[in-house]
């Protein structure tokens, strides 16, 4: 006890720039890039707190296996709490003048911290965010859709308005997840309304909230270093039954903020969009039911097409899927297949995707890009036009949230 007590003491003298804070629970196949990623760090002052929350798999013996290998690892094994608790007991012996936060199944580019720290001692920030690379069957790079550069005393609360989405682009503000940013300590410390350790669904949201009402200063850095894996497998992407019960305990914690004297109506406005949001993910995805994304693709697209068209889909999973399904069911034009570029990884007995490189040899009239993120489908058109596709017969449709739809209807994103 009494060496810790000295230890502790020349950290307070010499306080560490950055803690990073890795909730760890059966993340074995990845959990060694993830660790890799964080000891190759540029930003030498940097310790990394994993908290191992309960592991079954092997995940317990490499963090034991690095923690011995290298002096800034802290472990701590505990039993299995959730993401939240798993946070909060890294943040208790956290030393770091700033702390951030990683997935165990994810990594970041060597000078990620490096350079969120020094923007945040740059700017005085108690608050820095940043973009991010969104690894799946293909790559996205993902950025707040808020403008970027320092948010002061006379803009923060413009920046508290536009956190949870920005209303006038009809996107998420701040992205959601703490994994691209760094938090002063001493913010965290003064959060008014923590978030519930039994909180297990948009924990990332609650605090982000919880932060931005507290915050004086924040920089918005338009720049990705970290790499989220998009991995199906993850607690993310399975159907949970006790989902809505899970949904009413965030609901409960945001009526709780509306009393925080920096919580706004518009904010609140913007908080019951993220609540029917998250209701009809439910209704989409998260309850289990056998019909899948019932509300989530449009099926007018097929309207915007002269009728009879030979249709060939571009895309993958399940949004490949959906469109597939439409266009067989409206029955008003014809399937001709489907290509990918990356159709040797992308294994589907549904739509057996194709390369493009087999477009000269179809008869087809118009190709329809699957995918929803706008600036992924631009991408994907220019690849396409590169083999000789006419600018014209290549499709892109919004697919936009139906509470969008509605709330613009209604007059309330003015």
């Amino acid at each position: 006890m009494e060496q810790r007590a000295e230890v502790k003491s020349e950290r307070q003298r010499n306080p560490i720039a950055v803690s990073v804070i890795v909730p760890v629970y059966n993340t074995e196949p990845y959990l060694r890039q993830s660790l890799d990623s964080l000891v190759n760090q540029t930003l030498q002052d940097l310790e990394i707190i994993c908290v191992d929350d309960g592991s079954t798999d092997g995940s317990s013996e490499i963090l034991d296996e690095y923690a011995a290998q290298y002096a800034n690892i802290k472990v701590i094994h505990k039993e299995n709490g959730g993401v939240v608790s798993a946070r909060r007991s890294g943040e208790a012996i956290a030393d770091g003048e700033y702390i951030g936060y990683m997935d165990s199944d994810d990594w970041t580019e060597p000078e990620m911290y490096q350079q969120l720290y020094q923007c945040a001692v740059d700017s005085r920030a108690e608050l820095v965010t940043s973009g991010s690379y969104w690894e799946g069957n293909y790559t996205s790079e993902v950025y707040d859709g808020v403008e970027g550069g320092f948010y002061g005393e006379e803009k923060i609360q413009n920046l508290r308005e536009n956190t949870i989405y920005c209303v006038r682009k009809k996107e998420v503000g701040l992205r959601v997840s703490l994994c691209y940013k760094l938090f002063s300590k001493k913010l965290l410390e003064r959060i008014l309304f923590r978030v519930p350790e039994d909180i297990h669904i948009g924990e990332d949201k609650m605090q982000m909230l919880a932060c931005i009402l507290e915050c004086r200063s924040a920089y918005v850095l338009k720049k990705a270093f970290y790499h989220y894996r998009i991995n199906p497998t993850s607690a993310t992407h399975r159907a949970n039954p006790s989902y809505l019960s899970c949904m009413d305990k965030v609901y409960q914690y945001i009526r709780k903020l509306y009393a925080h004297p920096n919580f706004t109506d518009a904010m609140r406005r913007q908080a019951e969009f993220y609540m029917i949001e998250m209701l009809l993910a439910g209704i989409n995805t998260k309850l289990g039911f056998q019909t899948r994304n019932l509300l989530w693709f449009d099926p007018y697209w097929l309207e915007s097409i002269p009728a009879g068209s030979r249709i060939v889909l571009y895309g993958s999973g399940e949004a490949a899927r959906k469109y597939r399904t439409q266009l067989l069911e409206k029955n008003c034009h014809e399937y001709a297949g489907c290509i990918d570029f990356a159709y040797a990884e992308l294994k589907d007995e549904i739509l057996q995707m194709q390369s493009p490189s087999m477009l000269s040899l179809w008869d087809y009239d118009y190709i329809v890009i699957t995918v929803k993120n706008q600036a992924k489908a631009g991408q994907i058109r220019e690849k396409l036009e590169g083999l000789g596709v006419e600018s014209a017969r290549i499709l892109w449709f919004e697919q936009r949230d139906l509470f969008w739809r509605y709330a613009e209807a209604e007059g309330l994103l003015k």
